[in-house]
């Protein structure tokens, strides 16, 4: 379980790489410069150390990871964080369980027992928390606004797009290959978006830009896909991402270290009742684990 805590730990950071990027650069060229590079390098990769060919019928299916996996997921979410503060879209990718779970149930037929509910609800409690931080979290969250819900729209693609990149990984396909492939796509498509949305200058500092660019490339590409795509083969998609709940916690713990902010007690509460929900549910997930 640990190593789901480490995952959602680089994810969290990967939120305020994320914000830094948009102040040097458009959110679609960013993206499309991102996505491109990074497919390139993982699949390169995975042609050099896997010897496989994508059958005929499967590039439906890795074409329709590249649209929700990438695509509609990044341009999604990288237009809404212009106007949301990284804490506020951690609050809201927190809803993802909720999302897998519903996908589980009509994708898979898959039911949850008594006892992941359980889990779920005592997760669920431990966002409660950092509702009332300041007073002010609860009050953001309860303003709906168009970027609030193109975020909650970028949720669902990235839920969904996971049992897709399953399917394949069913198939034999190598992770960094479905990665590859789907970014190199997905970044293509990015940098169509932006040449008839965007105008210039895409970039407005380049030694800037391609510094934020390389750290999201490393930490958000390279290590947190694959890492997740490693897991996946060891815990359900639903308690993956029923594990995003850390996400807000780990959020805070940044904006302490990085920017000065105050970790109040809250936070410490919202951490405990989490793990306490994340061990209930774990404790069924243990049997399917290789771990």
């Amino acid at each position: 379980m640990l190593l789901v805590a480490l995952l959602y730990a680089l994810l969290a950071s990967t939120f305020i790489l994320a914000k830094n990027a948009l102040m040097f650069g458009r959110p679609f060229f960013l993206i499309g410069f991102r996505m491109t590079l990074a497919g390139l390098l993982l699949f390169g990769f995975a042609r050099l150390n896997n010897k496989f060919t994508i059958a005929r019928s499967d590039w439906w299916l890795f074409f329709r990871v590249a649209l929700f996996h990438i695509y509609f997921s990044f341009i999604l979410e990288f237009w809404a964080l212009q106007y949301l503060s990284a804490l506020k879209t951690t609050l809201i990718y927190s809803c993802t369980p909720f999302i897998a779970a519903l996908l589980s149930y009509v994708l898979l037929k898959e039911r949850l027992s008594k006892v992941k509910l359980l889990g779920i609800g005592i997760g669920l409690c431990g966002m409660v928390p950092i509702f009332m931080v300041s007073g002010g979290a609860l009050g953001e969250m309860l303003s709906i606004s168009l970027p609030d819900v193109v975020l909650f729209g970028a949720v669902v693609s990235g839920a969904y797009a996971w049992f897709l990149v399953k399917q394949l990984l069913v198939k034999g396909y190598p992770l960094t290959a479905i990665n590859g492939v789907a970014m190199l796509i997905g970044g293509v498509l990015s940098f169509g978006t932006s040449a008839l949305l965007e105008s210039a200058p895409v970039v407005y500092d380049w030694p800037q830009f391609l510094m934020w660019v390389a750290a999201l490339i490393v930490v958000s590409n390279v290590i947190v896909y694959n890492f997740y795509g490693w897991l996946l083969h060891r815990y359900s998609i639903t308690f993956l991402t029923f594990a995003g709940f850390l996400c807000p916690t780990f959020a805070a713990f940044y904006d302490w270290a990085l920017f000065g902010g105050q970790v109040q007690y809250q936070y410490l509460i919202s951490l405990g009742l989490v793990t306490a929900g994340l061990y209930v549910f774990y404790r069924q997930e243990l049997f399917r684990s290789k771990i």
